[in-house]
């Protein structure tokens, strides 16, 4: 039954894959794309056991890796010798001599066997997770030139294609219509409604900037409809580039806790929550292609200035790195900062090497590649339709957040600073049914996190003052808790660190492409790309123990298992450019009500904590 079912699926896919190329090929605004087509390889064709493992193994049927294969180098590869004794039989030997130079062995396979319950071993951090011959230990060098290209005005003519800012924008969705759940109306036009708009906003901001953009979108619903696809198409900027890969949910075996057969006739079956793991593969495939990366579930605006914001900032935490490795003793200080008078120190409660009181300390060349900008989502107070909102209504939750009374919001900082500028994440044009046009900055809205799971830290040169989200313990390099020295009115109260209901679930993430290089040759255990095997995945990334959805997409790998601190900038500018706007607007209608908090507010509390950081200083 599952051998018909694959069987089935697979023919809807050539036949899909046959119509794409051809509206593709046709569409009057479609450019000379970078993006490889799927070769229609005699092999894909002929046997869908190997079709199945494929997809199930690699996770994505479409997966190209750069680079052909001789045939001496295919007789090497066992994942291709139970395909010629297939085609000895059916096949001509010349047809087989010609399949060299249609379909790619991926690099570093060769010695996969994907017939058996053999897995290759662990891959080596300094061989086979090298993805590029000139990438090096440091691969922060050349930020500060993407930021460049970034920050060039659009009117200034290039004389040389490489030199425009390549910019691959992926956009991962499940569902094409809304299934009713979690605030939504059912049968709703998700993609029209909600997916397009807020794509278009992103792209069409950055084209204005003179970028070079192209959209790579990630679909778990089967088949998008030739009309669909040439909806986006008309809908995006001119000559921006779009590749679809529809039916994109991988395959896997659900297993227990120990990597055994969950039942013993447990037959493969689809993975949804491996879809937000999909686009790893793109970005491996598209690595060398762009200078710069998105990848966000499918209800996130991403702007522009949010793309530029992260970029000063990687290049401001990057200039202190270089300053720290130069220094003779291979730190960097706080310039002008204030005089410590505390004799005593606080002592690590759990794993973390340092206390809860940092403030202003030194910093190595090591905690500065650990730390990342990072971005919490908002939603718009939604009061259209005229009824009174549940947030504002009753007993006004807003103005009674949690943690009020510990930690009031500090105001000041609205005059001394200037205030959170909401058109930035949430300017969302007029006449849209799911977001509020012309925001206040007192409707942006918090859930995700809150001040008890914070820190703030006065951190080396440009990076300046700034917050620290939750992090693991043993990866901290340090912050004022906001909870240091009265702990909440709770003694026992220890800081949050992986809490689910603290972390900030940002959506995804961005990084250039040395960014992408350094998370996948050092920062992250078993690699950020693919192929996902070895002990650091006990063998098979599908599994959940490995991750769900927010371990993909929202960034948890990187701010787990990868060792990156996340910071947010005090400077309300910069925290304007760090917030992004969750477009579904529902979490407002289905979150619990006390996990709410105004932007204004939060930031000031932040605000407060570092008042008290600085208090700390007198002794």
């Amino acid at each position: 039954q599952h051998h018909n079912m694959l069987h089935s699926r697979a023919k809807r896919q050539r036949a899909n894959n046959t119509t794409a190329s051809a509206a593709l090929n046709s569409a009057s605004k479609s450019k000379a794309f970078i993006f490889r087509p799927l070769p229609k390889s005699v092999v894909q064709v002929a046997t869908n056991s190997v079709r199945k493992i494929y997809r199930y193994r690699a996770g994505m049927i479409r997966l190209q890796p750069p680079g052909r294969m001789t045939a001496r180098e295919m007789l090497s590869c066992r994942f291709f010798r139970p395909v010629f004794v297939l085609l000895a039989v059916a096949i001509s030997p010349l047809i087989v001599t010609n399949i060299t130079t249609l379909l790619p062995c991926p690099e570093g396979w060769s010695s996969f066997n994907h017939f058996n319950e053999q897995h290759p071993p662990p891959i080596e951090i300094n061989n086979k997770r090298r993805l590029s011959e000139t990438s090096g230990n440091d691969h922060q060098h050349d930020i500060e030139h993407v930021l460049s290209l970034a920050t060039r005005p659009p009117e200034d003519s290039f004389t040389d294609s490489d030199a425009s800012f390549r910019v691959l924008v992926i956009v991962t969705t499940l569902a094409e219509y809304d299934k009713g759940t979690r605030g939504t109306t059912s049968g709703a036009d998700r993609l029209k409604e909600l997916v397009l708009p807020v794509l278009v906003d992103g792209v069409t901001s950055m084209v204005n900037r003179g970028w070079d953009v192209d959209v790579y979108l990630i679909c778990g619903f089967e088949t998008l409809k030739e009309s669909r696809r040439q909806m986006i198409l008309d809908a995006l900027p001119h000559n921006v580039g779009l590749q679809v890969w529809d039916d994109a949910i991988p395959f896997y075996y659900l297993k227990k806790f120990n990597q055994e057969l969950k039942r013993p006739d447990q037959a493969i079956e689809l993975a949804p929550h491996g879809l937000s793991r999909q686009h790893r593969f793109v970005v491996r495939d598209k690595l060398m292609d762009y200078d710069f990366f998105t990848a966000f579930e499918d209800d996130m605006r991403i702007m522009a200035d949010h793309v530029v914001n992260f970029l000063e900032m990687s290049v401001e935490i990057d200039r202190m790195r270089r300053a720290a490795e130069r220094s003779p003793d291979k730190k960097v200080h706080v310039e002008d900062a204030s005089e410590d008078h505390r004799s005593v120190r606080g002592e690590s409660l759990d794993k973390a090497s340092v206390g809860n009181d940092v403030v202003q300390d030194s910093m190595t060349a090591e905690e500065l590649r650990r730390l990342w900008p990072g971005f919490v989502r908002a939603e718009v107070l939604d009061s259209r339709g005229g009824e009174i909102h549940p947030l504002t209504g009753g007993n006004n939750v807003l103005d009674h957040y949690k943690w009020k009374e510990n930690v009031p919001a500090s105001m000041d900082y609205e005059r001394t600073f200037g205030a959170i500028d909401p058109s930035v994440c949430c300017g969302v044009p007029p006449g849209r049914a799911r977001t509020p046009d012309n925001p206040q900055k007192d409707d942006l809205l918090l859930w995700e996190t809150d001040i008890s799971a914070m820190g703030v830290r006065h951190y080396p040169g440009g990076i300046g003052w700034a917050a620290a989200l939750t992090v693991e313990d043993k990866t901290d390099v340090g912050s004022y808790w906001s909870g240091e020295g009265h702990n909440f009115n709770d003694p026992n109260m220890k800081r949050p660190r992986r809490v689910d209901a603290l972390i900030g679930q940002q959506a995804g993430w961005m990084a250039t492409r040395s960014q992408i290089l350094y998370f996948h040759e050092h920062a992250c255990p078993g690699g950020f790309l693919p192929p996902f095997d070895g002990e650091s995945w006990v063998n098979d990334s599908l599994q959940t123990r490995n991750g769900a959805v927010e371990f993909w997409s929202g960034g948890y790998q990187l701010f787990g298992k990868c060792h990156f601190n996340r910071i947010l900038s005090l400077d309300p500018k910069r925290f304007s450019r760090q917030l992004l706007y969750h477009s579904s607007n529902n979490k407002q209608k289905t979150a619990k009500q006390s996990k709410f908090v105004r932007h204004t507010q939060f930031l000031g509390q932040l605000y407060t904590v570092k008042e008290r950081a600085l208090k700390s200083l007198e002794g």
